[in-house]
């Protein structure tokens, strides 16, 4: 029993720490840092959204909301710090 406890450990430690890669290296501005960021996110959200499936008679939606969120809240960070700045305006003319 203990090898079944340490191998779930096991699982869900690669599932959070895939969320917590993909938003650690969204605030990087660098082109590498942006792929990892949609790879790790990517196998978040899967891995969240197949975890709150097999899951889902206990409190599994709760678990999966925090690999899910995590790569949903880092693709839209590189996403966002993409985007060009507005330009200024001058109220001086």
């Amino acid at each position: 029993m203990e090898s079944l406890a340490l191998l779930v450990t096991v699982i869900l430690l690669a599932v959070y720490g895939s969320g917590f890669i993909a938003f650690i290296s969204s605030w990087f501005r660098n082109r590498v840092s942006e792929i990892i960021t949609y790879i790790f996110s990517s196998i978040s959200i899967v891995a969240g959204i197949l975890l709150g499936f097999s899951l889902r008679a206990g409190n599994g939606i709760a678990i999966a909301l925090i690999p899910m969120s995590l790569g949903i809240v880092s693709v839209w960070n590189v996403r966002r710090r993409k985007q060009l700045p507005a330009e200024p305006t001058s109220d001086a003319e």
